[in-house]
């Protein structure tokens, strides 16, 4: 009987063991992958919430381009109206799409994510950034619709302000993504590591207890359960691994433009975030030059956006190689590329850019067997001729001036003029 008892208390024991091991096991798997599905939703939210601050501003900077076309004295044909305004639209859509989803937390058909406090007070506590952007959005589709120049003047100016506004706080809101998603890493650390001490804690336990004639099985179990547990390390490790990947990754793109590898608008506005500073902290001279390639579309309408694709790198790839240490490249978008020139005056900065110029008018850009002659028009911005008190305004200044360029014939370089401002 005491045997029996014996052998009863054994069973009982080893079950216990066995059947927590087996369901610490399975909580650990469970809450890795709970984690690991949250962390590649935070991922698709943080590129979500990366595009939506890139779409506020080339939504701005169309309505610009639209009025000019529209009420301005330049000539444009109609196709060229239309492709913009089809574009903008396309645009507005895209960006209600994704402030709904940001809003909602309903990222995708298959994606549903809950909104955390900081980001439900973001859209919808004092700043109300989900009412503020559908009235950016709205603004820019009542400036579609206009039918005189005097309307198009009420509503670009509020669209242009509420734009400059809106810019800080969806920048919060990518920044407030990315920090959830860092907590999200750490989180499945956290839960690695306490299953694991919660297993090897009962694996302590379970040999404390069971009888020496077993010790020797238990042992066996201990190393079994020990190598499964190695594997598991490894396998968190793997995913932890993929994920820093994924995010290294994921910085990149929301950073950098994915044909030409040059930096995107989004570091362009703080690189020259920095350099406006030490210019007024240091008197510390730098330009701003903004380069559109002519005739771009006429390349892709004529050759296919293969040929377009290649001539925008290779022009990427050319200014990388004319530019000093210290000075930067971007693509801004489309057809349109910034340099930014560090220490430099404004005869200096000129005499580069029109250097650059004639380097791209010379060169010959051959693609398999079509060979094609490129030119650009620069507008070109220095402090000494007019000083800006922010990004967007210079990025303005050089805009307005890059479009006189054009409509002066474009191939050339106009400079800020202090009575732009």
């Amino acid at each position: 009987m005491r045997t029996e008892n014996i052998t009863s208390s054994f069973t009982k024991h080893y079950i216990t063991a066995v059947s927590l091991l087996a369901f610490l096991s399975i909580v650990a798997f469970i809450a890795l992958n709970i984690g690991i599905k949250e962390s590649a939703s935070s991922e698709l939210i943080v590129n979500i919430s990366g595009k939506q601050r890139m779409l506020s501003q080339r939504i701005a900077s169309l309505a610009q381009q639209y009025y000019l076309i529209t009420y301005g004295s330049e000539k444009f044909t109609s196709s060229s109206h239309d492709e913009l305004k089809s574009n903008l639209q396309t645009l507005i859509n895209q960006m209600r799409f994704n402030n709904k989803a940001l809003s909602t937390g309903y990222l995708n058909q298959t994606t549903q994510v809950e909104l955390s406090e900081s980001i439900h007070k973001i859209y919808f506590g004092s700043n109300n950034l989900q009412k503020r952007v559908n009235i950016y959005l709205q603004l820019s589709e009542n400036l579609l619709h206009t039918k005189s120049k005097a309307q198009a003047l009420e509503i670009l100016p509020n669209l242009i302000s509420l734009s400059n506004t809106l810019l800080p706080d969806l920048t919060s809101t990518v920044l407030q993504y990315q920090k959830e998603s860092e907590n999200n890493i750490t989180l499945i650390h956290n839960i690695a590591f306490t299953a694991l001490m919660l297993i090897l804690s009962t694996l302590i336990i379970e040999s404390m207890f069971i009888f020496k004639p077993m010790a020797t099985k238990i042992q066996n179990l201990f190393q079994e359960i020990l190598s499964n547990q190695r594997n598991l390390e490894q396998q968190v490790e793997i995913r932890t691994l993929t994920l820093e990947q994924a995010n290294q990754k994921l910085a990149h793109l929301a950073s950098h433009d994915p044909l030409t590898g040059l930096k995107n608008r989004l570091n362009l506005e703080s690189d020259l975030e920095t350099l406006l500073k030490h210019y007024y902290k240091n008197n510390v001279p730098y330009a701003v030059a903004m380069l559109d390639i002519d005739w771009f579309k006429t390349i892709n309408d004529n050759y296919g956006h293969a040929v377009g694709d290649f001539v925008l790198c290779e022009i990427a790839k050319i200014l990388i190689e004319n530019i000093r240490e210290g000075d930067n490249v971007y693509r801004a978008g489309g057809e349109e590329f910034v340099v930014l020139f560090n220490r430099i005056t404004e005869k200096e900065a000129i005499n580069r850019v029109n250097k650059i110029r004639l380097i791209l008018q010379e060169h010959l850009f051959v693609f398999n067997a079509l060979e094609l002659r490129i030119t650009i028009s620069s507008g070109l911005y220095h402090p000494d001729i007019i000083q800006a008190d922010s990004v967007q305004e210079i990025l303005k200044l050089a805009d307005v001036a890059l479009y006189e360029a054009k409509h002066l014939g474009r191939n050339q370089i106009v400079t800020v003029q202090k009575n732009q401002k």
